[in-house]
């Protein structure tokens, strides 16, 4: 799974106000006392993000559908993440073909209960992944100066009990914030 840490995605905030941010924070509670935010709207900021993509007329419908039937099933989210900011090694085995690797891509990660969803949206396709939060054995940060006049960047891999790590990448301070509170959230609903 990839996460996204993105430059257009909404942050909610306690107060209600809304600010830019490429995470969300939730800020509302059920009345099982879980924190809940709306499906509906991870949904409309991952939508927004897609005509970036520039994808064909048939390919983008089919993820609005994929989209509209996910806000359905899982209404209230624990926690969500957007980006325009994908790992590259996602697209380094070249099964996406070279559009995957050059062109803009959309990544979002959705918790619902105690399932991660992963959506990673590229030139040429659309990928959906689910896995039990039970699955996560470790969350590595890999803060990383790449050169002396480069700024930071974050790397999280988020391993599984099977082979698969989801990956957020931030280059920018605007990410890294956004990663740091999603992955903040998620060690929360892990127990780590």
């Amino acid at each position: 799974m990839r996460g996204l840490g993105g430059r257009n995605g909404l942050c909610e905030v306690c107060e209600g106000e809304e600010r830019f941010m490429s995470a969300e924070r939730i800020p509302r509670m059920t009345d099982s006392g879980q924190p809940s935010s709306s499906a509906a709207s991870f949904v409309h900021r991952f939508r927004n993000g897609l005509y970036e993509l520039q994808l064909s007329p048939g390919i983008f419908r089919r993820i609005e559908g994929l989209l509209e039937e996910f806000a359905q099933s899982h209404p209230n989210l624990r926690g969500s993440y957007l980006s325009h900011e994908v790992d590259p090694s996602y697209f380094s085995d070249g099964s996406y073909g070279w559009e995957a690797v050059h062109r803009p891509h959309l990544q979002g990660l959705a918790i619902e209960g105690e399932t991660l969803f992963e959506f990673l949206a590229f030139a040429n396709g659309f990928r959906m992944h689910s896995t039990p939060l039970e699955s996560i054995v470790n969350i590595e940060e890999l803060w990383m100066e790449l050169a002396s006049d480069k700024p930071f960047i974050l790397r999280v891999c988020i391993y599984h009990s099977f082979p698969a790590a989801t990956l957020l990448y931030a280059p920018t301070g605007e990410t890294q914030e956004a990663a740091a509170a999603f992955v903040s959230r998620l060690k929360y609903l892990r127990g780590f």
